[in-house]
C-alpha cells in the first residue's frame, strides 16, 4: 500500500484554511466595509491574494495524488453521502430553529445538492470525477515530453490567453467550472509524473509562492489607483486576482511542490492523517447556503475599520475557529459513517453497478 504523503495532507488543512480565510474577507463583509485605498483595504487585499491560490491547490492535489492511484467511484459516492449528510441535516436544524428560513425549494436543493450547485466545486468536481480513469490512462501512456507539452498547453490556452485579453475566452467561467477542475487534476499529474521527487527545498517553493503572491497584490493595488484617479471607483478588471491567473496557479504549483517536500516527523504525522480528512467538511458546513446567509453574511465587516494588525489577527484567528468549530463537528460526522458502514456500503454499491455494467462493456 502506497504511504500517504503527510505534507500534501498537511497542505490539504492549510489550504481549507485559506478558503476560509476568502469567505471571510468575502461574503464576511470586510472588503466591502473597508474604506477605498484604505490600509485596511490593502491588508484585506493581501489577504485574499495570499489564500487566493487554496482552490487551486484542492484541484492539483486531486490530480497529483490520484495519478498514480486506481479511482474508485465508491469514493465519489462516499463524498456524495458526505455532502447530502450536511445539506439536509443543516436544512433540518434551521427548519426547526428558524421557522420560515425553509421552504420547499431549499428542501428539493439539500436532497440534490450537485444538481443545484449548492456548493459549486462539489458540482464541479463530480462533472469532472466521471472522467479521471480516461485522464490517468492518459497521463500514464504520454512520455516526459509530451507530458510537459500539454503543461503547457493547458497553461497557455486556459491561463495566459485569457489573462492578457482580460476575458473569459475559452469559458472557464474564471475557474468556477468543471472545465478548470480537469484542467488542475491533468496539471497535478504532470507534477507528479514529472517532478523531481528526491529534491527537498521547500524554502524555493515558498520563496516563488511569495513572489507570486507579491506581484499579483501590487498588479490589483496598482489597478485600484489607477481606476480611481480616472473613473472615481476601484477597478472592476480581473488584472491577476482569478483562479485562471498565471501567478495565483504558480502560487498553487509552488504550495503543492512545497508541501509535498516537507519532513514530517512521525508523530505530528500521525496527527494530521488523522485530521486531515475532515478538512473538506469545513467548507461544507460553513459554506452551506443557509449558515452563509444567516451567519457568514457581513459577520466580520466590523474588522474593516480596525488597525491593519488587529484587522489580519481578527481574519486569520476567526478563520481559525471555524476550521476548528467544523472540525470538531465533523468527528460526530465521521463516527455515524463508521457506525453505519458507510465506506463499506459505497464499496459495495460501487462492485454492484461494475457487475450490471461488465457484460456490455466488454462487448466488442
Amino acid at each position: 500500500m502506497e504511504q500517504r504523503n503527510r505534507g500534501i495532507d498537511l497542505l490539504r488543512m492549510t489550504a481549507m484554511w485559506m478558503v476560509v480565510i476568502l469567505h471571510i474577507l468575502n461574503k464576511g463583509g470586510v472588503l466591502a466595509a473597508a474604506a477605498p485605498l484604505s490600509a485596511g483595504q490593502g491588508t484585506a487585499r493581501l489577504l485574499e491574494t495570499a489564500a487566493y491560490c487554496a482552490v487551486n491547490c484542492y484541484g492539483l492535489i486531486s490530480g497529483y495524488v490520484g495519478v498514480q492511484r486506481r479511482f474508485r467511484y465508491s469514493g465519489a459516492l462516499a463524498l456524495w453521502l458526505r455532502v447530502a449528510f450536511y445539506t439536509l441535516g443543516i436544512t433540518a436544524v434551521f427548519a426547526c430553529l428558524m421557522p420560515g428560513s425553509v421552504n420547499g425549494d431549499r428542501v428539493l436543493r439539500a436532497f440534490f445538492p450537485v444538481l443545484f450547485r449548492q456548493y459549486w466545486y462539489v458540482t464541479a468536481y463530480f462533472g469532472m470525477c466521471l472522467f479521471i480513469p480516461f485522464f490517468n490512462l492518459l497521463l500514464n501512456r504520454l512520455s516526459k515530453g509530451q507530458l510537459r507539452l500539454l503543461a503547457l498547453s493547458i497553461v497557455l490556452v486556459f491561463s495566459v490567453l485569457p489573462t492578457l485579453r482580460q476575458k473569459d475566452v475559452f469559458l472557464t467561467d474564471n475557474g468556477y467550472s468543471v472545465l478548470w477542475l480537469s484542467c488542475l487534476y491533468l496539471l497535478g499529474g504532470v507534477l507528479r509524473l514529472c517532478g523531481r521527487q528526491t529534491s527537498r527545498r521547500p524554502a524555493s517553493r515558498g520563496a516563488i509562492y511569495a513572489g507570486c503572491v507579491l506581484a499579483t497584490w501590487l498588479v490589483r493595488l496598482a489597478g485600484d489607483r489607477l481606476w480611481m484617479a480616472r473613473t472615481g471607483h476601484l477597478c472592476d478588471k480581473v488584472l491577476l486576482t482569478a483562479y485562471t491567473s498565471p501567478t495565483v496557479l504558480l502560487a498553487a504549483v509552488a504550495l503543492v511542490l512545497c508541501f509535498a517536500e516537507l519532513n514530517i516527523g512521525p508523530r505530528f504525522g500521525r496527527f494530521i492523517e488523522s485530521v486531515s480528512p475532515l478538512a473538506f467538511s469545513v467548507y461544507l458546513i460553513h459554506a452551506h447556503p443557509l449558515i452563509w446567509e444567516h451567519w457568514l453574511a457581513g459577520r466580520f465587516a466590523f474588522l474593516a475599520d480596525k488597525p491593519p494588525i488587529l484587522l489580519a489577527s481578527g481574519v486569520l484567528g476567526g478563520a481559525f475557529a471555524i476550521y476548528l468549530v467544523c472540525s470538531l463537528a465533523d468527528v460526530l460526522r465521521a463516527g455515524l459513517f463508521r457506525l453505519f458502514r458507510v465506506k463499506a456500503f459505497s464499496r459495495w454499491a460501487e462492485e454492484a453497478v461494475s457487475a450490471r455494467l461488465r457484460p456490455w462493456l466488454d462487448k466488442e
